[in-house]
C-alpha cells in the first residue's frame, strides 16, 4: 500500500508539473478507443461506403470535445499551481512581516529600558549643571561650556523620549532598485 502511495504521489507531482502530458494521455487514449471501435464496426459492416462514412462520424464525434476538455484541464492545473504559489508567497511575506514587527517591538522595549537607565544619571547631571551654572556665573568660558553640556544632555533626553514615544511602526515594502543613497555623517 505504501508503494502505491509513493507511485501515486510521484505521478501526481509529474502531472502537475507537466499537465500537457496528462491531456495528451486523455486525447490519445480516447483516439485509440475510437479507432478500435471504428475498426470493429467496419469489420462487422463490410465495405458499405455509406455506413462506413456514417460510422466515422459516430466514432469520432466526441473527439473535438476531448480536445477542449484537455485544454481546460491544462488551464485548471496551471491556475491551481499559480494560486498555490501566490498563496505560499503571501504566507511567507506575512510571516516575515510578523517577524519584523516583533523585532521592532523588542527594540522599542529595549529602548524604553535604556531610556530609563540613562535618564537617571542624566537627571543627576542636569541638577549638577544647574548648581555649576550658579557657581560659575562670573566665568564666561566656563558658562559657555556648561551651556554646551546642558544642550547636549537635553538633546540626548529628547532623542530618547522621541524614540520611545513611537507606538506604531509602519513596515512597508519598497522597491529595492532605488539607486545610491548618499550617506551623511551625524558626528559632530
Amino acid at each position: 500500500m505504501k508503494r502505491i502511495r509513493i507511485i501515486f504521489h510521484k505521478t501526481k507531482k509529474y502531472f502537475i508539473k507537466y499537465p500537457a502530458v496528462l491531456s495528451g494521455i486523455f486525447i490519445y487514449s480516447y483516439l485509440a478507443i475510437c479507432i478500435v471501435e471504428y475498426l470493429i464496426k467496419i469489420k462487422t459492416l463490410g465495405n458499405n461506403s455509406y455506413s462506413v462514412g456514417e460510422k466515422i462520424f459516430e466514432s469520432f464525434d466526441a473527439f473535438p470535445f476531448m480536445w477542449l476538455l484537455s485544454v481546460a484541464l491544462v488551464k485548471v492545473i496551471d491556475i491551481r499551481t499559480k494560486l498555490h504559489e501566490s498563496e505560499h508567497q503571501r504566507l511567507v511575506a506575512e510571516r516575515e512581516m510578523h517577524v519584523k514587527e516583533t523585532q521592532l517591538k523588542t527594540v522599542h522595549e529595549v529602548t524604553r529600558g535604556i531610556q530609563h537607565h540613562i535618564n537617571n544619571p542624566l537627571s543627576i547631571i542636569m541638577l549638577t549643571l544647574g548648581s555649576a551654572h550658579k557657581s560659575a556665573s562670573g566665568n564666561i568660558k566656563l558658562t559657555r561650556q556648561l551651556d554646551t553640556l546642558d544642550e547636549e544632555v537635553n538633546r540626548i533626553i529628547a532623542a530618547l523620549s522621541d524614540f520611545s514615544k513611537l507606538s506604531e511602526y509602519n513596515v512597508e515594502t519598497v522597491d529595492p532598485n532605488v539607486g545610491e543613497i548618499p550617506l551623511r555623517s551625524s558626528v559632530r
